[in-house]
């Protein structure tokens, strides 16, 4: 299949799938509203240091720790309850700092608060995409399920911080902790509403596996995933304490929908995601010069870039699986969009933009930073064209 086309099928959207997009959605929008609130804390005190670095750098290790244990535990326990056991330890680690407000204040305590975020947020997502979405709707209709829950996450990227910093305002963050463990039961009762049919479990399924946690086939788009997500939690961090700026990505998602709905639906192969790095580097651009007319330029920019290069990306991975292993290639993708969000929210609170605004002279640490992401948005368009599309369109298997 050489085109953009993606087929609808109305029969998908019944209500039990609603729930399930709205957990993946609200599950999501809990961990995007501690990372706001982690941030704000952080920065309080002026540039970011430590405390933002360990942060930023469990969150992403927890990600990974109980991704291999995933498939034993769908395989020995209810895969529904799995999920919804995360989800509440998730609702748990969202309660803890309101409950004990000098984790806010502490480097370690934070730091192993926001692995175990990483890692239940990480399971429950895993199980969802993998297991849940999968089971709940018939074979010809899964790309769409798959595609659309995913949608339902990304938006969470722009209505969590949103959200957190709004509450925050008004609130405080002891607010915003609650606020984010509230939807995050919410998620949970909604994974509960839905009936899952009972499945034999599979003889001699060993603890750690790479099934429904990576596609080993799929790592150059992996790798291509990871660089420009990292673009994305770079700005995000810039970002961080701007309102407008999270509420402006949204309307520029609802636009990466549209544009492949009627724009891309017919189009080369390779445009979507060349169209979508352009933007981004052309909106990067445009915040580094300062010559954006309006707060809102910028963000719809990334809001589109982005939507529409995590979109195609993610129905690669699709096509790089076998049937079998179509659970697999929707964890890959998760753990490379997550990955990349949480290195560049490391890198953008490191000390490595402020050395290079020292090595310039002139630039600012925000400037710095904008430039790193820049490069690294035109390397994951160089990488794309020279090596990963050719590399999949090789390697595919559907």
């Amino acid at each position: 299949m050489d085109t953009q086309n993606t087929p609808v099928h109305i029969h998908l959207w019944n209500k039990d799938f609603w729930h399930l997009a709205l957990s993946t959605m609200l599950v999501s929008m809990a961990v995007y509203m501690q990372w706001a609130m982690v941030c704000s804390v952080g920065m309080q005190g002026g540039s970011p240091d430590r405390f933002l670095v360990l942060a930023m750098g469990g969150y992403s290790v927890g990600l990974l720790l109980l991704g291999g244990c995933c498939s034993f535990l769908v395989q020995r326990f209810r895969r529904n309850k799995v999920a919804i056991t995360a989800m509440l330890a998730v609702a748990a680690c969202m309660a803890l700092p309101a409950l004990f407000p000098k984790l806010l204040e502490g480097e370690g305590p934070m730091g192993a608060l926001r692995v175990c975020t990483g890692a239940f947020f990480g399971l429950a997502q895993m199980v969802l995409l993998s297991t849940l979405v999968i089971d709940t709707c018939e074979a010809l209709h899964r790309t769409e399920a798959n595609y659309a829950v995913a949608w339902f996450g990304r938006f969470a990227v722009s209505l969590g911080p949103l959200a957190a910093l709004l509450v925050a305002r008004c609130c405080g963050p002891t607010t915003v902790a609650w606020g984010a463990a509230a939807v995050a039961v919410v998620a949970a009762v909604m994974v509960m509403t839905v009936k899952f049919p009972f499945r034999t479990p599979e003889d001699n399924v060993r603890l750690f596996s790479l099934d429904r946690f990576v596609l080993p086939q799929a790592w150059g788009l992996g790798v291509n995933l990871v660089l420009v997500t990292t673009v994305m939690g770079m700005v995000m961090v810039g970002e961080a304490a701007s309102p407008k700026f999270f509420a402006a990505l949204m309307p520029g998602f609802f636009l990466a929908l549209l544009a492949e709905k009627y724009v891309f639906v017919n189009a080369e192969l390779k445009s979507e995601t060349v169209a979508g790095l352009l933007l981004t580097a052309f909106a990067i651009l445009l915040k580094i010069t300062g010559l954006e007319l309006s707060p809102y330029v910028v963000p719809v920019l990334i809001g589109l870039g982005i939507g529409l290069v995590a979109s195609r990306f993610q129905l690669f991975f699709i096509k790089m699986s076998q049937h079998s292993k179509r659970g697999t290639s929707q964890s890959s993708f998760f753990v490379a969009w997550e990955v990349g969000l949480a290195i560049g929210w490391w890198v953008a609170c490191s000390d490595v933009p402020d050395r290079l605004a020292a090595f310039c002279g002139n630039w600012t640490q925000q400037q710095a930073a904008l430039a790193i992401a820049l490069a690294l948005t035109i390397a994951a368009l160089l990488m794309y064209v020279g090596f990963t599309h050719q590399w999949y369109v090789k390697h595919k298997n559907r």
